[in-house]
């Protein structure tokens, strides 16, 4: 029962903070004892789990030049983008991401993942959040990755499924039920400072606040919550930064690793969870 469970949130290329947060974890000797993953945090929890730790590899295997093109707004290519997709259900299709998802994950399915794995979805018809333990892998992600929007939803068992940041950007539920301690990885950039400039700006924060309220409330059920507190706001495509938030999900790690080191230790209530399963 020694051991914790990890809740990693969506962030998008901060999302490669995870595999430094689980690095220093499996150099501490600590027991993942449970993953639960959402949007970025659902690549990093599978491809930790299957064995992928380099980032870089994961990367490598995910990256698609033409949706990290679309922070540059005033890109002519990336306008008339922008203009198609009023017609369209998604601005770019998901088809260069699902091929690395598959080259990364083969045909693994979740119910085999050595450590016990849950990716966490959205139902963009009722907005409830779907935990997927069974299906392959690279599906399992895909839908998890999907921003309504950018990205088409994945059909799953009759579900249409996207991100799972529209449910709960940090899955501690999710993770909770594969293991009862859970450290809440949170890689979100803070708050904006600045008013906004345009109605779109605005709407665009109005549902930001409303995310973020659903994920204090998520960060309450967690024993302990890590922050990765990035120095400046980090855009979700901007994967420049990679190196910058691989580095300081590590950071983050070791300043808190006396606590998570005593949160994983056995307690008399774990032995409790533990025979009630």
């Amino acid at each position: 029962m020694r051991g914790v469970a990890l809740a990693l949130g969506g962030g998008g290329v901060r999302g490669y903070a995870h595999l430094g947060v689980l690095r220093v974890l499996e150099e501490a000797g600590i027991p993942i004892r449970g993953l639960a993953g959402s949007s970025a945090g659902a690549l990093a929890a599978a491809a930790w789990a299957f064995g992928h730790k380099d980032p870089w590899k994961v990367h490598e295997a995910v990256f698609d030049r033409e949706v990290a093109e679309l922070r540059r707004t005033g890109n002519l290519r990336t306008l008339a983008r922008l203009f198609a997709a009023l017609r369209r259900p998604a601005l770019v299709e998901a088809a260069r991401v699902a091929e690395g998802l598959k080259r990364l994950f083969g045909e693994a399915r979740l119910e085999a993942s050595p450590i016990p794995l849950a990716i966490q979805a959205a139902d963009l018809l009722t907005g409830e959040a779907v935990v997927l333990r069974e299906g392959p892998v690279w599906q399992a992600v895909l839908a998890s990755v999907a921003i309504p929007g950018l990205f088409p939803p994945v059909p799953w068992e009759g579900r249409l499924l996207v991100d799972g940041d529209v449910a709960e950007k940090v899955p501690v539920r999710a993770a909770k039920a594969l293991f009862p301690k859970v450290v809440a990885v949170d890689v979100s950039n803070p708050p904006p400072q600045e008013a906004p400039k345009t109605a779109l700006e605005a709407a665009l924060l109005a549902g930001e606040a409303s995310r973020r309220r659903l994920k204090a409330l998520a960060l309450r059920e967690a024993d302990l919550v890590l922050p990765l507190e990035p120095p400046f706001p980090i855009d979700t495509f901007d994967h420049r930064h990679l190196p910058l938030v691989y580095e300081l999900g590590q950071k983050r790690a070791r300043e808190r690793l006396g606590e998570i080191q005593a949160l994983a230790r056995v307690r008399l209530k774990d032995l409790a969870w533990a025979l009630r399963r």
